[in-house]
């Protein structure tokens, strides 16, 4: 097993700093990836995430590399700042628990299969009644109006396939490829916290709640952006670059002496100082073949077989020095290992270690972005099952210890 790596400890925010969404209370019955990786942006900018789970717990503590008894990478990579609270949802004083965390909170999140709420009788039409500044939020593969009988279960690889997402990645020869970031769950993520953001704001001008219906499956054709564009107003159907733009060359991966590198010209100006400056060829601009950006799309083979030739004679750090002095767009092609201990990673206090219940420490990946009056609030690591039950119960329901340990001993609780 290879050794764990070593993170400086975390840098505290400023004492007393104010949080964008203090005061806010997350109903969060999300698991895996789309509903947590948004709950988790929540909490990082302050609000309360109670994350309700099954008594068996979020599929995603499954996932490999496991690092504790129920706990995963995947599922430590978004929820950190939550509060775990376990329920037996189909147990009459678990479904009780649930609706009274959501009486009081301001902000659901789900991501259950279309139906389910509304069967436990939370769906957003019972639980709204009572709490009209509801911000209710579900996330399904389909959306809501899915008229499939029976309900379709969504995940990240089957919506690339089926948006034509996956159409577009990997080379020209070889099949489709999806790629192994989630980007389809991810994606629907940020969508999901931009539109919760958007009803908080609306809230206070309104002064009322609203369901948000977001379907996965309408992120992925938003995700197409230019390139569905090209085939909606011409009927331009894209295929695969592999690793090269349809739109620019040089663009590409190229192998210096030692490591590759992936380089990218824009424009013509970009592609006369990299020729003339960084690659010493100032015959190349003034060639027919690469005279503009269209003829380099159109020659691009040629071009690339003269320029694989000329970068395998230096290293990648004498091509980055060079082409960074040119103004030519490069950047080394790192492996993980490399990206997270990069001089830029470090530099953004990126990567931190932060204490963990059982663990000791455990890596923490800070939200990429920096904010001067609000900043998000300092990293605790995700929680072990069930670890917040009592005190949530406590805390927000204002159950006493006898009514707590009569919902436990039922096995409606852990």
């Amino acid at each position: 097993m290879a050794e764990t790596p070593e993170f400086p400890p975390h840098r505290p925010r400023p004492a007393g700093a104010p949080t964008a969404l203090g005061g806010l209370r997350v109903a969060d019955f999300s698991r895996m990836m789309a509903g947590p990786w948004c709950s988790l942006a929540l909490a990082d900018l302050g609000a309360e995430v109670i994350k309700i789970e099954s008594l068996e717990g979020d599929d995603s503590r499954f996932y490999q590399p496991r690092v504790g008894g129920n706990e995963s990478a995947f599922y430590l990579s978004t929820n950190r700042n939550k509060q775990s609270l376990a329920l037996d949802l189909k147990h009459p004083g678990g479904l009780r628990a649930a609706r009274e965390i959501i009486a009081r909170s301001d902000i659901v999140l789900e991501n259950f299969s279309t139906g389910v709420m509304q069967r436990l009788g939370l769906d957003y039409a019972s639980v709204s009644v009572g709490n009209p500044r509801l911000i209710y939020c579900s996330v399904t593969g389909y959306g809501g109006d899915d008229p499939a009988p029976v309900a379709r279960r969504g995940y990240d690889a089957m919506f690339q396939a089926e948006t034509g997402f996956m159409s577009m990645t990997g080379e020209p020869e070889g099949p489709p490829m999806r790629t192994a970031i989630p980007v389809m769950d991810m994606g629907s993520a940020m969508v999901a916290t931009n539109a919760i953001l958007a009803a908080i704001v609306a809230r206070e001008r309104l002064g009322v709640g609203q369901h948000i219906d977001l379907a996965l499956f309408d992120v992925g054709l938003g995700l197409l952006s230019m390139f569905g564009m090209a085939w909606l107003v011409g009927g331009e159907e894209p295929v695969r670059e592999g690793n090269r733009s349809s739109q620019t060359a040089p663009s590409d991966l190229y192998q210096t002496a030692d490591a590759p590198i992936f380089i990218t010209c824009g424009n013509d100006r970009v592609f006369r100082r990299l020729a003339t400056e960084a690659l010493r060829r100032p015959d190349l601009p003034d060639d027919p073949d690469f005279a503009s950006n269209l003829q380099r799309i159109r020659n691009r083979a040629k071009l690339t077989e003269v320029m694989r030739a000329i970068f395998a004679t230096a290293t990648q750090a004498e091509w980055i020095a060079r082409l960074t002095a040119a103004g030519v767009p490069v950047a080394p092609v790192r492996r993980m290992s490399e990206a997270y201990r990069s001089p830029d990673a470090v530099r953004r206090d990126l990567v931190s270690a932060i204490p963990h219940p059982t663990l000791g420490r455990v890596a923490n990946v800070r939200p990429p972005y920096r904010m001067s009056v609000t900043p998000v609030v300092d990293p605790v690591a995700a929680p072990l099952l069930g670890q917040h039950t009592e005190a949530v119960l406590s805390a927000v329901l204002g159950w006493n210890a006898d009514e707590i340990a009569a919902l436990r001993d039922a096995g409606a609780c852990r």
